[in-house]
């Protein structure tokens, strides 16, 4: 790579994208003092794509203290937005009180008000906005990353980073000028999303239904909009670029719904379709894939963007302690090598629900409603589906000895400290590294972090889960993801190795 001018501008880090997934990546770093930049090529608001958020995703959200704020917006579009159950494959309910969590619900929240929230929260931790700029460069060499990029009056732009962090979506950019190749297969089928204002009010709000005609799902998506997805059996070998027409929709919904829609025009429709393509790899020396950049798959449930924005929260505080300092780049190995994998089985299980959702033969029909109502209720089953479709179903890789819930999500613990009740959630509002004694005695009173993002916490759980019974300590990372417990004896110096080995310069 040729020197880059002295007229560029300088960066901790470049985001390229302003989506979710690229909102908390800047976010995170912003937080936490990095110097970081957003390129975003859009001007003006998204259209509403996704629409709920799930209980993992609020408890990361929690974790940062932004959770309230999108659930009051929620609210103003639908007195109570919370929903106690969501679908698998098309079928309900997968209940979302097994996995024990204050948030046991999702929440239906239109991407575009999800962005301002994620913009607002961004802005104030000192992210800095490039709109209107589309990136046509990225290149790295040892020391950093450089991108070119240009407004709509061609006026060329020059940025220079440590690293860099494509969230632009499933044509990246980022990707290809990294030559990261991708896998997968085209689409087999194709759907129709349709946001509709009714001539009446639509009275069954949120339904799902199918029969051999196919499947739909609605819910009300706020100034009198009603959401219709859908996959109608004749129309789902449409070609993708077809535009879509309110005749076909109201087609589609009688079809399905057995019933007429009166509706004058469309207020929003797009096709859909079930391409699925996976990147190589999610990073390359200096450059990160996160969200659709890295994937690209058939909405299967809704829970995309929840998975995007977990890529964003896994590799945003990682970065940061590299960039402060706090860490050798070797942390940042473990992006692609805890992500990557849970994207795999993402792709796995949007796979198996729609060869199961999108089979409309009498046969097919009578086996959903089967296992919808004799395989489903059952407790540990439809504990397994939520856990997948939160992107839980994995554990992270941990060394041996890490104990059972290492790599594990952290159970949503309320904790009592001297004086005051508290949660995990909000022990990590500070993006840190938490260290925390379960027994209530102070027993790390030796352990003190003076300018690692460390901090150490001693209190008595409340109604403490059974995988955690044993533990009288548990290092929690910044993502709310457990990196070791302990079980009895005198553990702060086992506690201060593992806390170097996260951040290798702690002290």
């Amino acid at each position: 790579m040729e020197a880059h001018p002295e007229s560029a501008r300088e960066h901790g880090v470049i985001v390229v994208g302003g989506g979710p997934s690229g909102l908390v990546v800047a976010a995170e770093l912003a937080q936490a003092g990095v110097d970081v930049v957003v390129y975003e090529r859009r001007t003006d608001v998204v259209q509403s794509r996704a629409g709920t958020i799930l209980p993992r995703v609020l408890e990361l959200l929690d974790a940062r203290g932004w959770a309230e704020e999108l659930i009051a917006r929620a609210r103003e579009i639908r007195p109570n937005p919370l929903f106690r159950t969501h679908m698998w494959a098309g079928m309900k309910p997968v209940e979302w009180r097994h996995l024990e969590s204050r948030y046991g619900y999702r929440l239906i929240l239109p991407q575009n008000i999800t962005e301002e929230v994620l913009i607002k929260r961004a802005v104030e931790c000192g992210v800095m906005f490039r709109r209107g700029m589309t990136v046509e460069t990225v290149r790295q060499d040892d020391t950093g990353v450089e991108i070119t990029a240009v407004d709509a009056d061609g006026v060329r732009d020059i940025a220079r980073a440590a690293y860099a962090v494509g969230c632009d979506g499933g044509r990246s950019v980022v990707r290809e000028q990294q030559g990261i190749a991708t896998t997968g297969h085209a689409a087999t089928f194709t759907g129709i999303v349709a946001d509709i204002v009714l001539d009446n009010p639509w009275p069954e709000g949120r339904r799902i239904t199918d029969n051999d005609r196919g499947w739909l799902a609605s819910f009300p998506f706020g100034e009198g909009v009603t959401r219709f997805n859908l996959v109608h059996a004749e129309r789902m070998h449409a070609d993708p670029s077809e535009p879509v027409t309110p005749e076909e929709v109201r087609t589609c919904l009688r079809e399905i719904l057995e019933t007429d829609l009166d509706f004058a025009s469309l207020h929003w429709a797009s096709r859909f379709t079930d391409a699925t393509r996976i990147a190589d790899r999610f990073a390359q020396g200096r450059v990160f894939l996160v969200g659709e950049s890295s994937r690209i798959h058939y909405p299967a449930s809704g829970v995309g963007m929840n998975f995007c924005i977990q890529d964003g929260f896994n590799l945003g505080w990682k970065l940061a302690a590299v960039v402060n300092g706090h860490a050798d780049p070797s942390l940042l190995e473990t992006y692609d090598a805890e992500r990557r994998p849970v994207a795999q089985e993402l792709l796995r299980s949007v796979a198996a629900q729609c060869a199961v959702q999108f089979a409309f033969s009498p046969e097919a029909v009578t086996f959903k409603r089967w296992f919808e109502s004799a395989v489903m209720p059952h407790p540990a089953i439809n504990r397994c589906l939520g856990l997948e479709l939160n992107g839980l179903a994995l554990t992270y890789p941990t060394p041996p000895g890490a104990g059972p819930l290492a790599g594990r999500r952290m159970p949503d613990l309320d904790i009592q400290l001297p004086g005051h009740l508290t949660t995990v959630g909000t022990l990590l509002r500070d993006q840190r590294l938490l260290v925390l004694d379960l027994t209530g005695d102070d027993r790390l009173r030796g352990l003190e972090y003076t300018t690692a993002p460390v901090d150490v916490v001693s209190g008595v759980p409340v109604r403490l889960p059974e995988e955690l019974r044993s533990a009288t300590t548990v290092l929690v990372r910044p993502d709310a993801y457990v990196a070791r417990t302990w079980e009895g004896g005198e553990q702060t110096a086992d506690v201060r190795t593992e806390v170097r080995r996260w951040l290798a310069h702690a002290r």
